[in-house]
């Protein structure tokens, strides 16, 4: 069973934060001048994407998949930097590190409401 909500205005604010989040990682490599290091840039231009179309897929209904998937990628987001080797606090550490930590905090926000919310529902 999943479960799911009918979008209200706070679940409309959390994928889009999401939303936003993906799409900074997808710049970050070009913001924060790191897109020379292919492990970190390929890593932020392929999570930022799988993040932004996930959140985009969770504005119009969230299931519960969505977030687990969002606070996934977040999480390996947060450990890449160790598990492929990025050179130690540099700035494509710290911008893993940070928007890793935002997508966390983001999907455990609306996990809560999926599970919370007396308008979240079994489908």
């Amino acid at each position: 069973m999943m479960r799911t909500i009918d979008n209200q205005s706070q679940d409309i604010f959390l994928n889009g934060l999401s939303l936003l989040l993906g799409i900074g990682l997808i710049a970050a490599p070009w913001y924060f001048g790191f897109a020379s290091e292919t492990a970190a840039a390929w890593n932020a231009w392929i999570f930022g994407t799988t993040v932004a179309i996930l959140a985009v897929l969770a504005l119009m209904q969230t299931y519960d998949w969505e977030v687990y998937a969002i606070a996934a990628a977040g999480l390996w987001v947060c450990l890449a930097p160790w598990a492929l080797g990025f050179q130690e606090a540099t700035v494509a550490t710290w911008a893993h590190v940070s928007f890793g930590i935002a997508l966390i905090i983001s999907a455990s926000s609306e996990v809560w409401r999926l599970r919370e919310s007396p308008s979240a529902y079994e489908v």
